[in-house]
């Protein structure tokens, strides 16, 4: 296969429960500046989605959201199947002919669902509006009031309505209040800063244990006193060690026998995902995907490329969700945690090489794909990590949660 970037980017319903993924594909060859051909760019994220690397992998049994080129509208016969998953995006310069429209009906025969993309109205698009099953909003085009409008003009079809772009919590309120259905965007990411005096009770725990976890000095038996004295913690410990995310030749049945077997920095990296887990209960659940994926993916270009940085990147990962699941600044909440000043570095102004390493890992996962071509970073090991950490953090998450 060729060198690729592809992403995923979530899509969320009112509960900030994952509905589907959108699936962004970029040849690391060329940039959006000579990137001219979109059918072509289409046709590949499809090939490479649903044939080499498997639809399975990239979204699980959610939605994928994929970009339809115009010669596959008017010849179904290049769609692969998978219909039950897929969702095909009708982009915003396809015009509504008498031939798109027959393809476009065939794809629905055959048990596609149809979206329309960066959907501006017209009354020429009625009869795309006649057969879509979504439409997608890009809601930084328009103000408040004309978001209203058009919303409720697209519920009149009885569709369901996306809002593209929702990069804030505030603009996620604010569609929330204007009935959209569901919400693309990495809103999630970003801490809801709410005003107060105090952490509440359970996340001070939770974040004084992390900060004990994270000192350097850290012994085999202060570390396995700490774990200890935390039962749910111990717990699922032993039980995330001994599934399917490792493999083991054998059981491991106490906190000294997983310290001694996979070492020191690799439990205090487990117990922190786990312990970041418990405070996630409010967050969309893709939050704590996303700490996993980008901590992985961190882990293993750095394994392959800078040794140095190895036992560094996974907790930088992991904690670049923090404040987002605190709630609270990130600087404040590093001043409460014992960090070498190069982590903290890289996790307040993505500073030094850990936080170059940080910053490519969040572009690739952004699919600010031009930016990494820029810094001309290893598309092929980029692409293989992240393809692995999706697949870690995917079958991670379901041991921390059960």
């Amino acid at each position: 296969m060729d060198n690729i970037y592809i992403a995923r980017q979530p899509i969320y319903d009112h509960h900030l429960e994952v509905i589907g993924y959108e699936l962004l594909y970029r040849n690391s060859e060329v940039n959006s500046a000579t990137f001219k051909d979109g059918n072509k760019a289409s046709s590949d994220t499809i090939v490479n989605s649903f044939i080499h690397i498997g639809i399975d992998n990239l979204v699980g049994t959610s939605l994928a959201f994929v970009n339809l080129p115009t010669e596959f509208i008017l010849d179904n016969d290049l769609v692969p199947m998978f219909h039950e998953q897929s969702v095909l995006e009708i982009l915003e310069d396809v015009e509504p002919t008498d031939d798109i429209i027959k393809g476009i009906k065939n794809l629905k025969n055959k048990g596609y669902q149809i979206a329309l993309d960066d959907f501006v109205y017209s009354e020429k698009m009625i009869p795309f509006l006649e057969l879509a099953d979504f439409v997608k909003v890009d809601v930084l085009e328009y103000n408040d009031e004309e978001l209203s409008e058009i919303v409720q003009l697209i519920k009149h079809y009885r569709i369901k309505v996306i809002a593209e772009k929702v990069e804030t919590q505030e603009l996620f309120k604010l569609c929330k209040s204007l009935n959209f259905d569901f919400y693309q965007g990495y809103f999630f990411c970003h801490p809801q800063l709410v005003t107060q005096k105090s952490m509440p009770a359970n996340k001070m725990v939770v974040l004084n244990l992390l900060a004990q976890l994270q000192n350097p000095e850290m012994e085999y038996e202060e570390l396995e006193a700490t774990l200890s004295q935390d039962v749910t913690l111990s717990y699922k410990l032993l039980r995330y060690i001994n599934s399917a995310a490792f493999t083991l030749r054998r059981e491991i049945e106490s906190i000294k026998d997983a310290i001694v077997l996979l070492g020191l920095n690799s439990i205090k990296n487990w117990a922190s995902l786990i312990l970041m887990s418990r405070v996630a209960d409010e967050k969309p659940a893709e939050l704590v995907v996303t700490a996993l994926v980008r901590a992985k993916m961190a882990e293993l270009i750095a394994h392959a490329r800078y040794p140095e940085l190895e036992k560094k990147v996974f907790i930088c990962g992991l904690f670049s969700v923090l404040d987002a699941l605190m709630d609270k600044p990130m600087i404040e909440l590093l001043d409460t945690v014992i960090l070498s000043t190069e982590i903290k570095l890289a996790l307040l102004d993505h500073e030094g090489e850990l936080g170059d390493l940080l910053s490519h890992v969040i572009s690739y996962e952004q699919a600010n794909f031009d930016e990494l071509h820029r810094q001309s970073v290893n598309t092929e090991l980029y692409y293989e990590s992240y393809m692995a950490a999706i697949k870690w953090a995917d079958e991670s998450i379901k041991v921390i949660k059960s």
